[in-house]
């Protein structure tokens, strides 16, 4: 966000801790043709900022994607109050959302750049903290679609979003054991 807002400075707005209003101004810029991003931490994006998504935006099938991130419990040192664990189950509920829940930087990469050409309203989850490189840049990533990491017989492991760099580590463990994950 930094660098886009050093980089394009007119086109970068700052509306400090009123996730509310955002999304208000988000929809707005929207209706103007524009297609917008929005970012602020998950919890607030889908928990104090829920009714102006779900009314203002998706209802209306606005071109706003919001990227949200600190998502699930990953940022221990931000406190409870900033985990939201509930964002992925609150935005799927809402009509014409899609939603994405990237691995790693270039998943995240993939999906916003998918995002910004697809019309409508768009989630994406980020986490917080820094997460190992799974994909490489050549990762055929489709809105909507899942992807077959390895495959195993004996059991299925699935995941989403950071919690992939841990399935990883679960199947070698597995792996360790004679299973194959």
């Amino acid at each position: 966000v930094k660098k886009f807002a050093e980089k394009f400075p007119e086109r970068f707005f700052n509306m400090g801790i009123a996730e509310q209003n955002m999304m208000g101004v988000a929809a707005g810029l929207a209706r103007c043709g524009k297609t917008v991003i929005a970012t602020t931490f998950a919890i607030f994006a889908s928990g104090r900022a829920w009714e102006q998504v779900r009314y203002s935006i998706s209802h209306s099938y606005l071109n706003v994607k919001i990227v949200a991130t600190h998502g699930g419990i990953s940022v221990g040192e931000d406190g409870s109050s900033h985990q939201g664990t509930e964002d992925i189950s609150l935005m799927r509920t809402i009509p014409g959302m899609k939603v994405i829940v990237p691995a790693d930087g270039v998943e995240t990469k993939k999906a916003i750049q998918a995002a910004i050409k697809v019309k409508g309203p768009v989630y994406i989850r980020l986490g917080r903290a820094k997460t190992p490189v799974i994909f490489k840049e050549d990762y055929p990533f489709q809105i909507g679609r899942g992807y077959i990491i390895r495959k195993g017989k004996d059991v299925s492991i699935f995941t989403c979003g950071i919690m992939l760099s841990q399935a990883l580590k679960a199947e070698e463990k597995l792996k360790e054991e004679g299973i194959s994950a």
